[in-house]
């Protein structure tokens, strides 16, 4: 009993570091734990990948970003929904991650996943390019988040959606209501949302107020 005490204490400590630290520095998850990014945790079922998918419903033929897409829990499930004829760009600042979308894309014989290493915050996408947007327990790596969701914001078309998950289990939680202010300040209007107390999903859109963005 007193070692299952000890352990719980230790991982404690650790959780409470990783989130400090992960405010001053770009802590992602290593590649190395990869295995516990893939866990479809039961518990936070809004950052289940196919609750993600179901919410964010991207169209055949969609283009759509996976923001720190990490070993791709969510890429390979996006991928199939938009088809051939669409595409979903896998977006990690890790190559080791990216390699591992790729193998998992090669497995399955999925041929629609563009491959995109760069920090989050200075990812360059072009201005109304995307039909849609997913970031599940990645914003609350980047320390300064806040300049993330103005160039989504812009990579979006008129209408488009962005779905944000975040789970209470991840060091980097980000609390619903400090996404919402981010995604007001960005221009981002609510649209849905899905959760529990260990975890929830917001899907935001790009209004669309009859000024449209270059095609």
């Amino acid at each position: 009993m007193k070692t299952v005490i000890v352990l719980l204490i230790v991982l404690a400590g650790l959780w409470i570091a990783w989130r400090w630290r992960s405010r001053r520095a770009l802590l992602p998850c290593p590649a190395e734990f990869a295995w516990l990014v893939e866990i479809e945790n039961p518990l936070a079922r809004a950052t289940r990948s196919e609750q993600v998918v179901r919410q964010l419903a991207p169209r055949p033929g969609a283009r759509v970003i996976d923001v720190g897409c990490g070993p791709g829990r969510v890429t390979i499930p996006l991928a199939r929904a938009v088809g051939p004829g669409g595409e979903v760009i896998a977006l990690d600042v890790q190559p080791a991650m990216l390699a591992r979308v790729a193998e998992k894309a090669e497995t399955e014989q999925i041929s629609n996943i563009r491959l995109m290493q760069s920090d989050a915050r200075n990812a360059r996408i072009d201005d109304g390019s995307l039909d849609g947007a997913v970031m599940v327990t990645a914003l609350g790596e980047i320390p300064d988040a806040a300049k993330v969701l103005p160039w989504i914001f812009a990579a979006l078309k008129p209408g488009g959606r962005l779905l944000v998950a975040e789970s209470i289990f991840d060091p980097h939680f980000v609390r619903r209501a400090r996404l919402r202010d981010m995604a007001r300040s960005a221009g981002f209007a609510e649209r849905a949302y899905s959760g529990n107390i260990f975890g929830y999903s917001i899907t935001f859109e790009r209004p669309d107020t009859g000024l449209r963005a270059p095609a």
